[in-house]
């Protein structure tokens, strides 16, 4: 019986764990990609960009699909379509002791992580602000930064006119608590 008590007292604890865990997901999740093709600019956006971000854990990642996006280059609108499966997934840790937000400043951090698309995964870093909104029906808004090369996702792009050097911008990125509807 004794045995039954201490079961019962860690599910509880652990119960009490999960619930009170701050983790937030993308409400309203925007991506915009930067590079050129043929030394003409090339812009391209999706508006479905999947986010999650725990505070306990600091931990952060996102996904969105390139066939999501869309883009003023024909030749970057054809590949993102002609290989709907490719996402763009990152995973990483940010690089804050504390996430506050009970006074709600805005803060500004490095996410170091790992970048995955085309199967390949290459190191990122994210210069990051997060901005507290309350009250209101989110909990903050997430802006983020980085670069990559595209050789070290796929480098026969750069045969067929695609510049190294890509820009992203992940912008006011509306984030939710998990447990709450819109």
């Amino acid at each position: 019986m004794k045995n039954f008590w201490i079961i019962i007292g860690l599910l509880l604890t652990t119960t009490q764990a999960a619930l009170t865990q701050q983790i937030l997901s993308a409400r309203d999740g925007h991506l915009q990609v930067w590079g050129k093709h043929m030394d003409s600019a090339l812009v391209a956006e999706s508006h479905q960009l999947k986010m999650k971000l725990n505070y306990e854990t600091a931990e952060v990642e996102f996904r969105v699909a390139l066939k999501t996006f869309t883009g003023n280059c024909d030749s970057f609108n054809v590949l993102t379509r002609a290989r709907p499966e490719l996402e763009l997934f990152f995973k990483g840790k940010m690089d804050v002791p504390f996430i506050s937000t009970q006074d709600h400043p805005t803060q500004n951090f490095k996410i170091e992580g790992l970048l995955n698309l085309n199967g390949k995964e290459h190191p990122v870093t994210l210069e990051a602000t997060i901005q507290h909104l309350f009250p209101s029906t989110v909990a903050c808004r997430l802006s983020a930064n980085f670069s990559f090369l595209l050789s070290d996702f796929n480098p026969a792009l750069l045969q067929q006119g695609f510049e190294d050097n890509v820009e992203v911008k992940l912008y006011e990125t509306l984030m939710k608590r998990v447990n709450e509807k819109n």
